[in-house]
């Protein structure tokens, strides 16, 4: 819009002239406008709940069976975490220590929405 164009507009809303905004910004890096952009929105400021699981599994499942299986997946909609195991005797062993790992999955901070485990 030339000043021409904001002078008419001016004078018919009886507020000043504006400014020509592209005189009124130098270029700005594209990197430097993501990361407001992600600032303002606080993206990637909140670690995952897989995330979290991954770096806690040891201490979740034990030292024993942490070489055995390892999270999968995280079904968000349903609450539902997938284990791979590594055989039938893990998947067994895993599932009398069921209750225990999700008390402890819950205990993790962001992963109170986790409901269920199912191996696989």
């Amino acid at each position: 819009m030339d000043y021409n164009e904001r002078k008419l507009i001016s004078d018919f809303t009886g507020l000043p002239v504006a400014s020509d905004p592209k005189k009124d910004q130098s270029p700005k890096r594209f990197s430097t406008i993501i990361d407001k952009v992600w600032e303002t929105w606080k993206i990637g400021t909140q670690e995952s709940p897989e995330k979290k699981i991954s770096e806690n599994w040891e201490k979740l499942v034990g030292l024993r069976l942490a070489n055995k299986c390892a999270p999968e997946r995280l079904d968000s909609r349903s609450g539902v975490l997938f284990i791979r195991t590594s055989g039938g005797a893990v998947r067994q062993e895993l599932s009398f220590q069921k209750k225990t790992i999700l008390a402890k999955i819950t205990r993790l901070g962001g992963c109170s929405t986790i409901k269920e485990i199912k191996f696989i």
